[in-house]
């Protein structure tokens, strides 16, 4: 499959930020829950989180829509289990083998020793689930 300039354009920049220093949490924290979504979330799930990012079709797995979340549960967002997911103490089986980053400890990494850093991560880990809630498209 050829990489078009767009798709090579989204994976230079994903590979630079993630091969980049680590932010301290206070600087994620910082960050709005769009901004965060943006940055760790967008290049699978797509900016409007539709499971269309750039690197998607390159995962072994369908990447899931995010706007569906609430829907497919009977229109309620299951917040408890997002956060599980996005902090990987929440595995999906059916998916197989974990590809999607365990943010969790990717966010608690840059501290690590910090007593302060698990609860940095849950407040990260909440703004950023907050932002996936608010993208939830209603049912029809």
């Amino acid at each position: 499959m050829a990489i078009t300039m767009k798709r090579f354009a989204w994976i230079f920049s994903i590979v630079g930020a993630l091969s980049a220093p680590p932010l301290c949490a206070a600087d994620y924290l910082s960050m709005s829950g769009a901004q965060l979504y943006a940055r760790f979330c967008a290049s699978c799930h797509g900016i409007n989180g539709r499971g269309d990012g750039p690197v998607a079709s390159s995962i072994r797995v369908e990447v899931p829509d995010l706007t569906l979340l609430a829907r497919r549960q009977g229109s309620a967002f299951k917040r408890e289990r997002i956060e599980r997911v996005v902090d990987g103490r929440f595995l999906i089986g059916a998916h197989g083998t974990r590809e999607m980053p365990i943010w969790g400890e990717n966010f608690s990494r840059v501290e690590v020793g910090d007593p302060e850093a698990e609860r940095t991560t849950d407040l990260i880990i909440k703004k950023l689930v907050d932002h996936i809630e608010a993208m939830q498209r209603p049912a029809r």
